[in-house]
This record gives C-alpha cells, sequence and structure tokens, in this order.
C-alpha cells in the first residue's frame, strides 16, 4: 500500500467515525425532544384535569342550587293543590296532580299470623316453607274488612307530580 491510499483508508475510518458520532449526538438530542414533548403533553394533561375538576364542582354546586330552587317551587306546589282539596289542576304551563298510592300489608307476627293465614287461604305453598300471599291478605280485607292477626295495614300516601308542557316532560314525581 501506498502513502495516498493509507491516507485515505485513514480519512474514510475517520469519516465513518465522525458520522457514526454525528447520527448519536442527533439520536441522543432527538431523545432530548421526545423526552422535553412527553413534558409538554403530561402538564397539558394535567392542566385539564385540574380544570375538569373546577368545572365538574361548579356543575355540581350550580345544579345543587337550582335542585333547592326547584324543591322549594314543588314543596309550595304541593302544599297549594292539597290546600284547595283538588286532585288535578291544569295551569296554562302545566298541570299539578295528587294521586292516592295503594295501602300496603306489612305481617308483624309471623307465628300469629300463620293461625289464621291458613284457615283463610292467605299463604303460598312453596315445599318446606310458607310464605304471605300479600295479594290474597289484601283482597281479604278488602272483601271482609277484617285485618288477620299478625298484619298490620300501612295507609296508602298520596304523591304529588307535575307534568310540563314544553320542557323535557319529566313529570316532577316527588
Amino acid at each position: 500500500m501506498n502513502f495516498i491510499e493509507e491516507l485515505l483508508q485513514e480519512a474514510e475510518i475517520r469519516e465513518k467515525e465522525y458520522k457514526e458520532e454525528m447520527n448519536k449526538l442527533k439520536a441522543d438530542q432527538m431523545l432530548t425532544a421526545v423526552e422535553k414533548i412527553e413534558t409538554q403533553m403530561r402538564e397539558v394533561i394535567d392542566l385539564a384535569e385540574e380544570e375538569i375538576k373546577l368545572i365538574e364542582e361548579y356543575r355540581k354546586e350550580e345544579l345543587d342550587k337550582l335542585e333547592k330552587k326547584r324543591s322549594w317551587l314543588c314543596w309550595q306546589l304541593e302544599q297549594f293543590i292539597r290546600s284547595t282539596g283538588e286532585k288535578t289542576i291544569t295551569l296554562p304551563h302545566g298541570q299539578i296532580k295528587l294521586r292516592q298510592g295503594r295501602q300496603k300489608v306489612q305481617v308483624v307476627n309471623m307465628d300469629k299470623f300463620l293461625k289464621v293465614g291458613e284457615r283463610y287461604n292467605l299463604l303460598r305453598k312453596i315445599p318446606e316453607s310458607y310464605e304471605p300471599n300479600l295479594q290474597a291478605i289484601h283482597q281479604h280485607i278488602k272483601q271482609t274488612g277484617e285485618i288477620p292477626i299478625g298484619v298490620d295495614v300501612i295507609p296508602a300516601e298520596t304523591k304529588f307530580s307535575y307534568s310540563l308542557k314544553r320542557g323535557d316532560n319529566n313529570n316532577g314525581k316527588q
């Protein structure tokens, strides 16, 4: 090998090392850029989560205030219709109503009830057990007016409701 070839070979090796070093340097710089971008992404996510939390708190507080106002107005409407003795009042913006619910029966003393329940056929027979037949008890009370021993009658409640002519028509059941 002559001197020029050796110089060219050394120059090629140096150039190759230089390119390799430059590629590593560029790769490291790119990794640094990726790290900065990911940090910025985390900052955006954190900021957005804080804003979402603030908005959720605002929404909850505002809806609570509005719900209190709505409840107060509904209470006023219920008091008004109860004072009139009417069941339904139709108004320009909707209706307010009072509806009688159903009375309920509740077996409070199973031992006492079992004694009369079988006699009046107020039990459902399930293998290995007895269970009060609440519908049959209801019918028995309705037909005879007699409340079997061990049974309480829970009076029906009158429920207030309203409906709007415009809006979401949620029927405002209270």
